[in-house]
């Protein structure tokens, strides 16, 4: 996982990447890019998956987040690190996480257009359509945040992810230094800056400066 930065600065909140989805079944989600407050939201959703998907998340045996890691994931600058969640309410009218994409751009100065992805849907809401949903919003924000190509390992027994990502154009590879893994991989075709520059609405808060983690 790509180090945070010991201080970052979020000037903008992206509005232009909040979204109402509906899904194959009639029930619709709200995308929208991640706030610091969603922090518990978050470590619910990670919880609430299975092992299976946790560990098709995440390549390793997880069952909570570590603080740190939490942080990571939430308290993010929407330019070197977006990330979308899903939202939803469960049947007691409570807000619930059901699904998030993201991409981190990569440090290196020959990479600074590369991303590396995730996606993960809440077990209950696959099969719908929310994947595919979700990674064509992560895709629409990447290409108007200037990336130029995204990124990313899959497991390679994930057949749905792997069948998704296929579908939508990205090519697939053997990582060649783990047999367990593909490597996916989109070209993004550039946005004009008028259009990238479209994408960034007024602030809603003042700069958040968060410590480190």
């Amino acid at each position: 996982m790509l180090e945070l930065s010991s201080t970052f600065r979020i000037h903008r909140y992206p509005t232009a990447l909040i979204d109402r989805v509906m899904l194959a079944d009639g029930r619709s989600v709200l995308v929208r890019p991640v706030l610091p407050q969603d922090g518990e939201l978050h470590r619910r959703f990670v919880r609430e998956l299975s092992p299976a998907s946790r560990y098709r998340r995440f390549h390793f045996a997880l069952s909570e987040l570590p603080d740190s890691t939490l942080d990571y994931l939430t308290k993010v600058d929407y330019a070197s690190h977006l990330a979308l969640l899903g939202e939803a309410f469960d049947e007691r009218g409570d807000e619930v996480q059901v699904a998030e994409a993201r991409y981190v751009r990569r440090t290196d100065a020959d990479e600074a257009d590369v991303a590396d992805f995730a996606l993960a849907v809440a077990d209950r809401w696959q099969g719908l359509g929310l994947g595919r949903q979700m990674l064509a919003a992560l895709v629409h924000g990447a290409r108007r945040g200037g990336v130029r190509r995204l990124e990313g390992s899959v497991l390679a027994d994930n057949e749905p992810m792997c069948s998704l990502l296929r579908r939508h154009g990205w090519r697939l590879r053997i990582d060649p230094d783990d047999g367990r893994l593909l490597v996916a991989r989109l070209e993004l075709a550039a946005v004009p800056a008028p259009a990238i520059a479209s994408a960034i609405a007024p602030a809603i808060a003042p700069a958040l400066e968060v410590a480190p983690c």
